[in-house]
């Protein structure tokens, strides 16, 4: 099972990726969850547990095109004033056993979307979580946070 842990303080010289304690050369990070929608595909309470579908790997710096999948295991991420964790260790990785943790607070059952893409060959980074939390008196809030 993968335990990766992703560090950054914003710039490549501060950026690393272990896999099981050991350093992990990663030519990029890719990870895209979308749950949480209605059937109509907008954003709704529940997370997680509305279903969804999530595209998470690893690229090695020696082959790039060799795609590493994160899961089934656990990926942390530490950025400048943010944290996420991504886990699934279901062996079959079942999207449903999927849970996700935003600044130490667990968000599985109101995130709806997360992206992180961090690209060293094209240069390009970017990483963002969309929540939904429900008010029982007044209106819902759809909140996306920039991360990078």
């Amino acid at each position: 099972m993968n335990h990766f842990v992703f560090k950054t303080e914003g710039d490549w010289d501060t950026t690393t990726l272990f896999n099981n304690g050991e350093e992990f050369p990663a030519s990029q990070l890719y990870v895209e969850l979308h749950a949480g929608r209605n059937e109509y595909g907008e954003p709704a309470q529940g997370g997680i547990r509305l279903g969804g579908e999530i595209d998470a790997y690893v690229a090695p710096q020696d082959n790039p095109s060799a795609r590493v999948g994160i899961f089934p295991g656990r990926l942390e991420m530490y950025f400048p004033g943010h944290s996420l964790m991504i886990e699934n260790v279901h062996p079959a990785f079942a999207f449903e056993f999927t849970r996700v943790f935003y600044n130490g607070q667990d968000v599985t059952n109101h995130v709806v979307d997360l992206v992180v893409n961090i690209d060293a060959i094209n240069d390009q980074v970017g990483a963002y979580i969309t929540l939904y939390k429900a008010h029982w008196l007044g209106p819902d809030e759809v909140a996306t946070y920039t991360i990078l």
